[in-house]
């Protein structure tokens, strides 16, 4: 009987190691961003492209590391675009999950809510998000675990500033800006005000509640100044609602944005004049030419075994699919995965080209292509793709 024991404590004991060391072979990925919610155009193809790129290299038999085998675990979690709510998530994937790699958030008020607890890691783990705040401390003193994994507005290459260089050569001289009252539309606020006035473009800005429904008081009061060009915030569920009163009116029919979909456009074509839009990918026109734009179209239908999603995929170009592989090809690089320090100054030196060609400037911010679509009205469409230097 003693015999037995031994032996079965040595299996036990043998078990246990087994199990230890196949815990080592997962490299956990955590996941804050708005998947419901008002918000979540923001969060939610980034979860579905992560989750697919995810699948793709666990069914391509995962990775490997300084000899060692891996796999991914995504744990994505729904922040709702509630900050409170992220950062009992944050802490969660953290401390109880012992993730060293984060991806998001996208959205300013959700990231400005975890940066305090984010900071109190510096060093241990990586977070990257295409929140416009993280741009205020991305190399700043510690934040070195910081990335932002979206193109900024302003500068030679933002893609707000080549598009407002647009306005100017088309002789623009009046733009009416309507954002939502909060973290968001502030930021807005400051990037594009100070803009405009620096581009000779007059600028007006109003501001609407958030979980507002009824645009039409606003927006007649912005008729009567008679702008050349509206730009309605930042978010698609109210581009929506401002779009269709707005055209519906009959007096405002001409929109200019930087942040949201083409969805509202195309759903009012035949009412509206022009309608301007920051794509970092028109996937319709790119699935075309370009065959990574078709294998990913193709492997997220029959993943999810739904349509494609056009109007939302552009946004899969912050802390989704590429940046998966990116994450991947860094950690094999830095001969680690458990070093987050290591595996940022690879990604810091590299240019990945998947669905969009990404590299990083001196600071830790994405530097990528995109599309300007232009829809005029009844549905005809220009794309200008832009690949900054």
């Amino acid at each position: 009987m003693t015999i037995v024991r031994c032996l079965l404590l040595m299996f036990a004991v043998v078990a246990l190691g087994v199990a230890s060391v196949g815990a080592q072979d997962v490299v956990k990925l955590g996941q804050i961003e708005a998947q419901t919610g008002p918000n979540a155009i923001y969060g939610w193809m980034s979860s579905q492209g992560t989750a697919l790129a995810v699948d793709e290299v666990n069914k391509a038999g995962g990775f490997s590391v300084g000899g060692k085998a891996y796999k991914l675990q995504l744990i994505a979690l729904d922040t709702r675009g509630e900050p409170k709510e992220a950062t009992v998530q944050l802490k969660r994937l953290i401390e109880i999950d012992k993730v060293k790699y984060v991806f998001g958030p996208f959205l300013s008020n959700v990231f400005l809510a975890v940066r305090p607890y984010a900071v109190e890691f510096n060093g241990k783990i990586l977070m990257w998000g295409g929140a416009t705040r993280i741009h205020d401390y991305i190399g700043t003193p510690d934040h070195d675990f910081l990335m932002r994994t979206w193109n900024w507005d302003t500068g030679p290459n933002g893609f707000g500033e080549l598009m407002v260089d647009q306005l100017v050569k088309a002789g623009v001289k009046k733009i009416a800006l309507l954002y939502q009252n909060d973290q968001g539309g502030k930021v807005m606020e400051d990037i594009y005000v100070a803009m405009f006035k620096k581009k000779g473009i007059e600028a007006r800005l109003d501001y609407f509640e958030p979980g507002t429904k009824d645009f039409s008081t606003v927006l007649a009061k912005i008729a009567t100044w008679k702008p050349d060009y509206l730009f309605p915030g930042y978010a698609d569920s109210y581009i929506y609602d401002i779009v269709r009163q707005a055209t519906e009116a009959g007096q405002l029919k001409k929109f200019f944005l930087v942040r949201g979909s083409l969805g509202p456009g195309l759903k009012n074509k035949d009412a509206l004049d022009e309608y301007v839009v920051y794509v970092p990918k028109y996937f319709e026109e790119a699935e075309k030419k370009d065959p990574k734009v078709q294998k990913f179209v193709a492997s997220y239908k029959a993943f999810y075994k739904r349509d494609f999603p056009y109007d939302q995929a552009p946004l899969c170009s912050s802390s989704c699919y590429d940046h998966v592989y990116m994450l991947v090809e860094a950690m094999k690089k830095a001969g680690t995965v458990d070093d987050p320090a290591a595996v940022k100054k690879q990604l810091m030196s590299m240019t990945y080209d998947g669905l969009w060609k990404i590299r990083f400037d001196e600071k830790g911010e994405a530097v990528f292509n995109f599309d300007v679509v232009r829809l005029h009205k009844g549905g005809a469409i220009e794309v200008t793709t832009v690949n900054p230097k």
